[in-house]
């Protein structure tokens, strides 16, 4: 799209039909006259795409404030083009690194910038969407400020966080998931994660004031049917089978362990092969416990 292009109206001045409207000054003129006709015009088309001989005429805006950034996105992006010589590229790229430096001010930002990368890293171990990133970073950001987050590991702090908000948002990341992120990404002992993991969920949920909200079993079974590649008959039955359960039966389990025995049962009525190893591995449930339990809810259902 260029700067000027036709503007369908007539001139008030002339009466000719060669008006233009100017992308750049936001004005309506006729090139008949010289007449500037509007002045001040609100572009509400989405933003105009750069052709090659644009792309040095117009600077880079932000897209708005990102709370995923340490500086809420309103830094400079710094742009190396490509179509310069070697000296060149590497006299901008030494001013990359300097207006990288530039931007932060200070520990705090230094430190801020690297707690925000490293929740990057992790949300994305996790496959969480960039919504639930930027409320970890809001979080984190105020526990910070309040001094909470003073002594303690940073990922195990992130990863509490990132726990309490996916509860929230009913986006179920089981401890057990976190805690392997942790592990495989970061190199962190097993034994360090889980002795603390549960210490700081409630820490922050409490200073915080963050709602710790209960996943409920169909929010188990809708995740973890598809890594199991169940269709939707299995799937149907699994939630149907749940709610038939007695309370005596459900009450002293987790809503992941009820989905779990729920999944297989379910998809064994529908005739899938389904192996409980792989029940166990995708959704972290015992081997052992998991096929007691079935065979203890199959008895329970067919006597109601």
């Amino acid at each position: 799209m260029t700067r000027c292009e036709a503007f369908p109206m007539h001139c008030p001045s002339c009466s000719s039909s060669a008006v233009l409207y100017d992308r750049v000054r936001g004005e309506s003129v006729c090139t008949r006259c010289g007449f500037v006709i509007l002045d001040r015009l609100f572009e509400l088309e989405p933003e105009w795409q750069r052709t090659l001989g644009e792309e040095l005429e117009r600077a880079d805006v932000t897209t708005g404030i990102d709370v995923t950034q340490h500086d809420l996105g309103l830094g400079s992006k710094f742009w190396v083009p490509r179509n310069v010589s070697p000296s060149q590229r590497a006299f901008l790229r030494r001013l990359h690194i300097l207006q990288q430096r530039s931007r932060v001010n200070g520990w705090e930002d230094r430190s801020l910038r690297e707690a925000l990368m490293e929740l990057d890293k992790l949300c994305e171990a996790l496959a969480l969407p960039k919504g639930i990133k930027a409320e970890v970073s809001v979080s984190y950001r105020r526990a910070r400020a309040r001094r909470i987050t003073a002594g303690r590991s940073l990922h195990q702090v992130l990863a509490a966080l990132i726990f309490i908000t996916c509860r929230a948002r009913g986006l179920p990341r089981t401890e057990d998931e976190i805690t392997r992120a942790l592990v495989t990404r970061f190199g962190m002992k097993k034994r360090e994660v889980t002795r603390n993991f549960r210490k700081l969920v409630k820490l922050f949920s409490r200073e915080l004031k963050l709602k710790l909200s209960r996943i409920s079993v169909d929010d188990y079974i809708n995740r973890f049917a598809s890594q199991l590649g169940l269709s939707r008959t299995a799937i149907e039955r699994a939630y149907r089978f749940h709610k038939m359960l007695p309370q005596n039966f459900t009450q002293p389990k987790s809503p992941l362990f009820l989905a779990a025995v729920a999944l297989y049962i379910a998809a064994d009525s529908a005739g899938e092969e389904l192996t409980l190893h792989k029940v166990s591995r995708v959704c972290g449930i015992g081997v052992s416990s998991l096929s007691k339990n079935a065979t203890l809810a199959k008895q329970l259902v067919a006597k109601e």
